[in-house]
């Protein structure tokens, strides 16, 4: 990556990112900045259901969805087109970049420089959807107290989860094989996926649920269960610490 390229990724990824060329820029970059977090799974979430505050208002991430929501989209994903296809300024509005760690799964073979990935991204709720990110907050009054005190000693539990979901609901394993060569087995191992995601109608849907406690899950608890539509056009792993894209050569599969 030259290092003007490597400018305009930085400051795609630190401004707002409103004009396509920004992202265009990111989905052909081969190197993303330190540190490299992509778009905010619960920003998209609240700017497709219309309750991000203004406080926190993030510009790029609301006006993309609100630019897709506002004028009716043609479906630009064609049967066999190929995901490196030129991308109109409609569909790539469209287009998330969603970072997801993988702490297990990513194996180096230092004799061969082969790099083996295998991660599961399934949702434990939901098995068909991908697992964009989880937020609990509360205690959980397992073993710790009976069903009829558990409210009134505060053991609320909420649970905020952001799905992804394709038509092809089974396929939620990343996996891949790449001979990298130039790869350091002593890296920092602080590896990522990074989805790189199109909305498409409905783009989402939601589910909040709400449990009394029992006695085998004497805890209060709340669901909200968000599910984000669309396709997956690319799946990387990078190192997430020096933003080195270390293979684009991952797929999903059952």
């Amino acid at each position: 990556m030259t290092v003007s390229a490597q400018a305009r990724a930085q400051d795609a990824a630190s401004a707002p990112r409103e004009a396509s060329d920004s992202i265009a820029s990111l989905l052909s970059a081969n190197a993303l900045p330190p540190n490299f977090a992509g778009d905010d799974p619960e920003q998209v979430r609240d700017a497709l259901s219309g309750h991000l505050p203004p406080a926190t208002r993030a510009p790029s991430i609301a006006n993309r969805v609100r630019t897709f929501l506002e004028h009716p989209l043609r479906q630009f994903r064609q049967e066999g087109q190929a995901a490196s296809a030129p991308r109109g300024n409609a569909q790539t509005s469209r287009t998330f970049l969603f970072v997801i760690p993988a702490s297990y799964g990513v194996r180096y073979e230092s004799k061969r420089k082969l790099l083996s990935v295998n991660v599961s991204l399934a949702s434990s709720e939901q098995p068909g959807a991908l697992l964009l990110k989880q937020t609990v907050t509360g205690q959980s009054g397992r073993k710790l107290v009976i069903a009829p005190e558990a409210k009134a000693k505060g053991y609320i539990q909420t649970f905020d989860t952001i799905l992804f979901k394709t038509d092809e609901t089974s396929r939620t394993n990343v996996q891949g094989r790449a001979v990298v060569p130039n790869f350091e087995a002593s890296r920092n191992e602080d590896f990522a996926i990074v989805l790189v995601c199109t909305l498409e109608p409905p783009y989402m849907t939601e589910r909040n649920e709400h449990s009394d406690p029992t006695d085998e899950e004497p805890t209060d608890i709340t669901r909200r269960t968000s599910t984000l539509q669309g396709v997956v056009d690319a799946v990387w792993l990078i190192d997430r610490k020096d933003g080195a894209i270390v293979t684009k050569r991952l797929r999903l599969v059952k």
